[in-house]
């Protein structure tokens, strides 16, 4: 049997050096000198996956599990909709686009990089943006994702507000009407549809939609510049502020998190529809999650306040949305049969009292008769008008001439029918003067004459009438619903009125009726027994003051801080000014036997009542904005010495107006 030697087997391997000498005419290039190219994004017209020299790639012979087509070709997006379409056109089973990205998110088709942590964490952010949008499908029709998108990217800056100027160096012309957006962009599409018939190649793909830049930048006049130099500048300004941006988001993503998923989109207008509400938080949420996951950023700096940013944004896709049922829901009808029968005590609306005589601007008849009779008086000593004489004249002449019209009808037996005269006649003198002027030889009468209406007979219906629609009557809110036949109109009434914004602090349902004191059969009325029946009727909701809630965004001055207004009645712990701001006075404290209690609306706590159907909607730290009212025993605000002294209980609230709803990390 024949044995291999070790000699043999290394004689028989390729051993260097000295390496072998290259082919004719082949160059081999140097590590050093070698240039990696990459895979083209986007194919040719034949569809084939090519690297950057336009090579055509090849499948190995073994398969790897990351093995992908790298280019968009066709058969790869039909590849990536064949999961969608089967979940779509399954019956019942439709499922949301975040369900879809959830399915294929940890698998290795979304894993991306390496990212070279030593280059600048700017350069890594914004291309694992590009990759975070070239490894998933986004969903197709009006579900605003891709605008979504292009807003966060705006706000982090990894997109540019491209500044507008006008150059002042050349002329401008003035005559030639100024293009809009739909001919510069037909102009365009004109243009390629040109060059595609010269050439005979395929048209290329529209370019993508812009951004839509912030609302702050909408108006500006265009900055004058008169050189290309200043141009550039400008463009540079523009790529500091965005590299800007970016630091900061790295720096503290948290803050960031807070400002785009509240103010920011409050600006931007994106808090009006409910599908952003609900989209835009996941959609940031894949996107944090995505760098994390990648390690894009491997710094534990970088890595540890990302993950925080996590917390605000779970916490954005609770609340966002029940902003907007709240905003729905509030006032409940309890509250508004509460300012039904206490009246309207916010600014919003008010009553406009009607005018009197001795607010009209204008004279009344008496006062215009007199006037005229001392401007007669003072006419004989003032000098004459030049003009007034030739006004009187031409009035005087156009009399005489309908006057003498008149008589020559009258001459003729024809009746002279004034148009006021007609409204006041009965139908038998109409027909009769009508009879009267006709043709004596023509006894017929119009049609219109004899029938109540153009052509119409009696019988038939006029169209001409207004339908008669039965409308539901208007049912106006009321305590009755609640409350049965209540004292509370007459022992209790609007007190303190507040325009602040509070936030929540806890609520609680209404206590079962056993555990609820029952009130003695008094002859008067007992506004501790209405107490008790409204505290079994409703549920409370605490609402603790909010101090610099609008110090980032200052996008509300009026309800910066809490006023009261002057429908308000009740002690205040302070001094209210004319605006209805409260100012405290020193060493002047409230003292919690006393009753009623001064109210502190920069530190107090209320409670208010409300439909126990709203505490779903409900979570801690949400904020509202709007105008309380006080529901204010009448006794403590009355100087009637009869009546007993009250004790000092919580004197509860209801809701006039909401006007703002705000989540829990508002910043």
């Amino acid at each position: 049997m024949a044995t291999l030697s070790l000699s043999s087997a290394v004689d028989d391997r390729l051993t260097f050096p000295p390496f072998p000498m290259a082919p004719p005419g082949v160059t081999i290039i140097p590590f050093k000198d070698f240039k990696e190219r990459g895979i083209q994004m986007f194919p040719e017209n034949d569809d084939i996956e090519r690297d950057g020299l336009g090579i055509p790639t090849i499948e190995l012979n073994k398969r790897h599990d990351t093995d992908q087509c790298k280019t968009e070709t066709k058969k790869k997006k039909k590849a990536e909709l064949l999961p969608i379409q089967k979940t779509l056109s399954a019956p019942g089973a439709r499922k949301e686009w975040w369900d879809i990205w959830m399915e294929t998110e940890d698998s290795k088709l979304k894993m991306t990089g390496p990212y070279d942590p030593h280059t600048s964490p700017l350069d890594r952010l914004y291309e694992a943006a590009a990759d975070f949008r070239k490894t998933r499908t986004w969903p197709q029709g009006p579900t605003g994702i891709a605008t979504s998108w292009d807003q966060f990217r705006l706000f982090i800056g990894l997109l540019s507000n491209t500044p507008v100027w006008t150059r002042t160096d050349k002329p401008q012309l003035e005559d030639e009407p100024e293009s809009s957006d739909d001919e510069a962009e037909f102009a365009k599409e004109q243009t390629i549809e040109a060059q595609t018939s010269r050439s005979g190649s395929k048209r290329p793909p529209p370019p993508r939609v812009r951004a839509r830049p912030p609302y702050a930048l909408y108006g500006m006049e265009p900055i004058p510049v008169s050189n290309d130099q200043e141009v550039k500048t400008l463009l540079n300004n523009e790529n500091v502020r965005r590299e800007e941006q970016m630091i900061e988001f790295l720096n503290d993503p948290e803050l960031k998190m807070r400002i785009f998923l509240s103010s920011y989109m409050r600006k931007q207008g994106l808090i009006w529809t409910d599908k952003n509400l609900i989209n835009i938080p996941r959609l940031v949420e894949f996107f944090v999650r995505f760098l994390i996951r990648n390690r894009v950023f491997p710094e534990p700096d970088f890595d540890r306040e990302l993950r925080r940013s996590l917390a605000v944004i779970e916490l954005a896709e609770k609340e966002l949305i029940l902003t907007s049922k709240i905003a729905k829901q509030i006032p409940d009808d309890f509250s508004k049969a509460c300012f039904e029968c206490f009246g309207r005590k916010s600014e919003g609306y008010k009553q406009i009292d009607p005018i009197t005589e001795a607010d009209k601007p204008w004279p009344s008849k008496m006062e215009t008769v007199e006037t005229s009779s001392i401007k007669d008086e003072s006419s004989e000593c003032a000098e004459p008008d030049v003009k007034r004489p030739k006004l009187d004249d031409e009035t005087t002449h156009a009399k005489t001439a309908v006057d003498k019209f008149e008589d020559e009808l009258k001459a003729a037996n024809v009746e002279v029918i004034k148009v006021d005269d007609s409204a006041l006649m009965k139908e038998s003198e109409q027909l009769q003067i009508i009879r009267d002027n006709i043709n004596p030889d023509i006894e017929a009468v119009p049609t219109w004459a004899k029938s109540e209406g153009w052509g119409l007979n009696s019988d038939d219906p006029d169209p001409w009438a207004i339908p008669i629609v039965d409308w539901d009557p208007i049912v106006k809110p009321s305590l009755l619903p609640f409350l049965g036949p209540t004292a509370l109109p007459i022992t209790h009434t609007s007190g303190i009125v507040e325009c602040s914004v509070r936030r929540v602090k806890s609520y609680s349902e209404s206590p079962p009726p056993a555990t609820l004191p029952k009130s003695a059969l008094t002859k008067e009325e007992d506004p501790d027994a209405v107490e008790i029946e409204l505290e079994r009727h409703f549920a409370k909701v605490v609402l603790s003051p909010w101090a610099g809630w609008d110090d980032y965004s200052d996008e509300m001055p009026h309800m910066a801080k809490p006023r009261i207004l002057e429908t308000s009645s009740g002690p205040i712990h302070g001094v209210v000014g004319a605006d209805g701001q409260v100012k405290p006075t020193a060493g002047a404290a409230a003292t919690p036997a006393e009753n009623p209690r001064p109210h502190d609306p920069f530190n107090d706590d209320i409670t208010l009542l409300v439909e126990p159907a709203l505490l779903p909607l409900l979570s801690p730290g949400v904020g509202l904005g709007g105008t309380w009212v006080q529901l204010a025993r009448i006794q403590d605000l009355g100087s009637d010495k009869r009546k007993k002294k009250s004790k000092v209980t919580t004197r509860y609230w209801y809701i006039d107006e909401l006007v703002l709803t705000l989540p829990s990390y508002h910043t």
